[in-house]
């Protein structure tokens, strides 16, 4: 092509595309609000199809943001109509109660959020902040949020069922974690509309206090589509729960959260649904026809040591249940009474977990760790429908010293032994470290804390039950100098060094069918095992390390844009991924070497390896109880 053909071609530019590939175009940039706010500026009909992107999720971090978002909804109201994911999650400052003004205008605009689908609220002042300034969130942001939600829900009108199209009635999640005025429970009163809402699947709430009766729920008895419903650290009673789980057509997953951990301030504890059993499970027996998993937990064990002192409920307990596969509740719990009965168990329960909460005050020392002593498996092996059982022991992992059961050989051979008697009854066992990484750090998470984390440290499909444990006798001779397992050294003893290669390499390429079943391990399983945990542990503390709050990743996540950067014009938030990337971290440790620097937290016997040490002083997490 020659130069004059070149200069008489016209160039040509993304808008001279076709406008639906322009708009995959952009659409391709989704959650990339650096490169989406600058194509805005370009042209409008960019500025329309970008800023579908750039309000579709807003995450309010720090009260600095509003001034911009406030701005840009005021120049394009629009705006707002596109906004399908909205977290406010800011961070307390001592200027908290300046903003109270800019935040009340920007929960006007919440209220009008006709897209809003995914909803996520924490208040600033939770963390003990709540005595100071906390009766204004409760008593201005709160009032609004419950005002808006009011607004969408169901309501009766001459006998029928209805609802207004306003913001938030397409509102599908909610997240909500608050407190009292003065205090860190809030009570129900009006947010009985949250059981209310024409549309919402996924409701998670905390910390709050349910009454006795709640009548405003009486007409609206099986009409909302909730199917997850998560009460979380919650002062339940049996009949409020029992009007709350009336409303929805088909719950399918509930997580009765009663409050096990916050119990040093303004409420004590109340093991309200398991002192009365027969109550708690008539409340139950309205989502029976539809409930799929249910979890509890339970603060009874703190009262009485004895978790095992159950009243009992005559009847069929649990039979009508024919959808509950999967249960999660600890041995103090009522429910577990009915698991132990064959007549009055789930019918179809596939999957039993058993969790023991962590050490927390109370009466948490006389619960026997499941580390340290499983329970009797007997009644479990009674139910026909049961095909896996799992034990969860919550636990910080500093000191070290809270899970050293996990590690000694006496322990996990029971463990095994213990597996094996289920395997031949049909019953696969699972034994998990629910790991606490920050000392002190309880329940409900909220956002940027480092939740617990479930560790599997036994798994009796992937160990198996056929290992090569005896050897003949004649064999046995220590065997110090080479690196075969300890329990091959007396059978190898006096072969050469191309005989063990063959040995070493037969026993590799041996299928595990040749060996008989056994409920023993070797020496060599013992290690493997310790060292798969270890590893697992590794990795995880070394994610703790980096998520610290004290660290420079994440003083670096918590930069603060000024103002005068953002264009008013498309003020928008950024969200801490633009400065971490995940994927990138998690390749990262994928690189690390497991072993590095383990002895510094665990106590192993590594044969591999010399030297070691232990966490001598740890610092507890600052402001948390």
């Amino acid at each position: 092509m020659t130069d004059d053909t070149e200069a008489q071609t016209p160039r040509r530019g993304l808008l001279d595309l076709p406008t639906e590939i322009v708009i995959q175009v952009v659409a391709h940039l989704a959650g990339d609000n650096r490169t989406l706010c600058p194509l805005a500026r370009t042209c409008h009909l960019l500025q329309h199809e970008c800023e579908k992107h750039i309000y579709k999720k807003i995450e309010l971090l720090f009260t600095n943001d509003l001034r911009a978002i406030l701005e840009a909804f005021s120049r394009r109201p629009e705006r707002v109509d596109g906004v399908e994911t909205l977290k406010i999650l800011y961070r307390y400052h001592t200027g908290l109660g300046t903003t109270s003004e800019e935040r009340a205008a920007f929960n006007q605009y919440v209220a009008r959020m006709k897209a809003l689908r995914d909803w996520h609220v924490e208040s600033p002042y939770d963390n003990f902040k709540w005595e100071h300034g906390g009766n204004e969130w409760v008593e201005q942001d709160m009032e609004e949020f419950r005002k808006a939600l009011e607004a969408a829900s169901l309501y009766r009108q001459n006998g029928s069922l209805t609802h207004t199209e306003l913001g938030l009635s397409k509102l599908e999640k909610l997240i909500l974690h608050s407190h009292g005025a003065n205090t860190d429970f809030w009570d129900l009163e009006g947010f009985h509309c949250l059981f209310r809402h024409p549309n919402l699947r996924y409701l998670h709430i905390s910390c709050i206090i349910i009454p006795q009766d709640i009548p405003e729920l009486e007409p609206y008895e099986k009409t909302t589509p909730l199917t997850t419903l998560i009460f979380d650290e919650c002062e339940l009673t049996p009949k409020g729960i029992g009007h709350i789980l009336r409303t929805p057509k088909a719950l399918k997953h509930l997580t009765l959260g009663e409050n096990v951990y916050n119990i040093r301030r303004s409420q004590g504890i109340a093991p309200n649904l398991s002192t009365a059993p027969a109550a708690s499970l008539e409340a139950l027996k309205a989502v029976a026809h539809s409930l799929e998993s249910l979890t509890h937990f339970d603060p009874y064990w703190r009262l009485f040591g004895d978790a095992s002192k159950y009243r009992p409920v005559r009847g069929d307990g649990m039979r009508d249940f024919h959808q509950l596969r999967f249960v999660d509740i600890p041995l103090c719990s009522f429910l577990h009474q009915f698991i132990l009965s064959p007549v009055q168990a789930p019918p179809n329960l596939k999957t039993l977990r058993l969790h023991h909460a962590r050490e927390y005050g109370g009466n948490a020392s006389a619960i026997t760790s499941f580390f340290e002593q499983l329970p009797p498996l007997e009644p479990y092996t009674n139910q026909p429908s049961l095909r896996t059982i799992e034990f969860a022991q919550s636990a910080d992992i500093f000191p070290d010293d809270n899970i050293v059961d996990i590690y000694e050989d006496d322990r996990i051979c029971d463990r095994h032994a213990y597996a094996y008697k289920l395997h031949k009854r049909g019953i696969a066992m699972k034994v998990y470290l629910e790991a606490s990484m920050r000392h002190g750090l309880i329940p409900p998470y909220l956002h940027g804390e480092a939740t617990p984390e479930l560790v599997c440290v036994y798994d009796s499909k992937k160990v198996g039950f056929r290992h090569m444990v005896d050897l003949p006798q004649d064999l046995r001779r220590s065997f110090e100098e080479n690196d075969l397992p300890e329990d091959l050294r007396s059978f190898a003893a006096g072969m050469s060094h191309s005989e063990l290669s063959v040995l070493r390499r037969g026993l590799d390429e041996r299928p595990d069918e040749e060996f008989p079943e056994t409920d023993q391990l070797g020496t060599s399983d013992i290690l493997r095992l310790k060292n798969e945990v270890r590893r697992s542990l590794t990795q995880l503390l070394r994610k703790s390390l980096l998520l610290d709050d004290d660290s420079d990743i994440v003083q670096n996540l918590e930069v603060e844009v000024d103002d005068a950067e953002l264009d008013p014009d498309f003020g928008v938030d950024f969200d801490a991924e633009d400065w971490f990337d995940a994927e990138d971290d998690d390749e990262e440790m994928e690189d690390l070497d497991a072993n590095d620097d383990v002895e510094l937290y665990f106590d192993l016997d590594i044969p591999e390896e010399d030297g070691s040490g232990d966490i001598t002083e740890y610092e507890d997490d600052d402001g948390l109880d």
